[in-house]
């Protein structure tokens, strides 16, 4: 049996864009929502959508890690399917999933292809190699915009797959695990909080036991991405996403390494702010407002850090 998993937080319409495309293609599938506590009208067509599926409410935002640990644990299902509200499933795309774990039970979870309402691969939202620190130095420097091709962001994107192929880490907005696997594991881990890099710790501790990880582009998923971020001010995005980035780094490289990243974050983003200085990168914020911002997320992720220290 397949459940799937989805975590909801105030994504309004879009949930129901999902629900829509689940009912029309994933028949026979056990469809569980967890709501991390919403204030907007985003379940109103998923309480009125069947008796296939199930509305799980928390009094409080439980964060992406929670809601997912939340709904697998309440399922049914062997084969668990976590899928974002801002995706739109296609026809036979789940269980071509389904059946990459069937055939091969040393594949332990396995991603679809997400594309936008062209059918284009969202690049930045697919297939990729576990972060590094030339990664982050390239990322926070602009060296992927300004050098496309530099080896560190060439090797931590991959683009251009057109066939089934053993991965790192499929985008979380649409991963297929096994059961067993997440009992083996332990499911999510929710000192990542509210997101971020929940999923990329997801599949290193599943490469690290021994299991592998496959990319099925033949599964494709209409997805929007980004839809979180609306709902959070530029700062807070900021200091949850680079604080979960360190996190990462410090659980599996080690208190040296994650002061390397908080270094090279920090430096990024006082960049930035300098840049702001010239230039808003908002036009909704004034130059002063945004420099205070980018300055703000830095004195908090180094506090941050110095308080995982003691």
């Amino acid at each position: 049996m397949i459940s799937i998993i989805i975590v909801n937080w105030n994504s309004g319409g879009l949930l129901e864009n999902c629900v829509r495309s689940l009912l029309a293609h994933a028949t026979g599938c056990e469809i569980i929502i967890v709501d991390n506590a919403s204030t907007d009208s985003s379940l109103s067509f998923a309480e009125s959508a069947g008796a296939n599926l199930t509305i799980l409410r928390n009094d409080r935002n439980a964060g992406f890690a929670g809601g997912n640990n939340i709904g697998w644990r309440t399922c049914k299902g062997d084969h668990i399917l976590f899928l974002n509200p801002d995706t739109e499933c296609f026809p036979e795309s789940i269980p071509r999933l389904q059946q990459t774990l069937i055939n091969d039970r040393a594949i332990w979870a396995v991603g679809g292809r997400l594309v936008n309402e062209s059918g284009d691969s969202r690049l930045n939202f697919n297939v990729r190699s576990f972060p590094s620190i030339g990664s982050v130095a390239a990322e926070m420097f602009f060296m992927d915009e300004i050098w496309p091709s530099n080896p560190w962001t060439r090797t931590m994107r991959i683009a251009g797959i057109d066939h089934s192929i053993d991965v790192d880490q499929p985008a979380a907005a649409c991963l297929m695990v096994s059961r067993a696997a997440l009992e083996s594991i332990g499911g999510f881990d929710e000192e990542f909080y509210p997101a971020w890099f929940e999923d990329v710790d997801l599949c290193r501790r599943i490469r690290a036991q021994g299991g592998r990880i496959q990319y099925r582009p033949d599964a494709c998923f209409l997805h929007q991405g980004g839809y979180s971020l609306g709902q959070m001010s530029l700062q807070d995005f900021l200091e949850s996403f680079h604080s979960n980035q360190i996190r990462y780094f410090r659980k599996h490289h080690g208190l040296s390494a994650a002061l390397r990243v908080q270094r090279l974050i920090v430096l990024g983003l006082k960049i930035r702010a300098g840049l702001c200085m010239i230039h808003s990168p908002a036009p909704n914020l004034s130059r002063t407002a945004s420099s205070k911002m980018f300055r703000g997320a830095a004195r908090s992720i180094s506090k941050l850090l110095e308080a995982e220290r003691k």
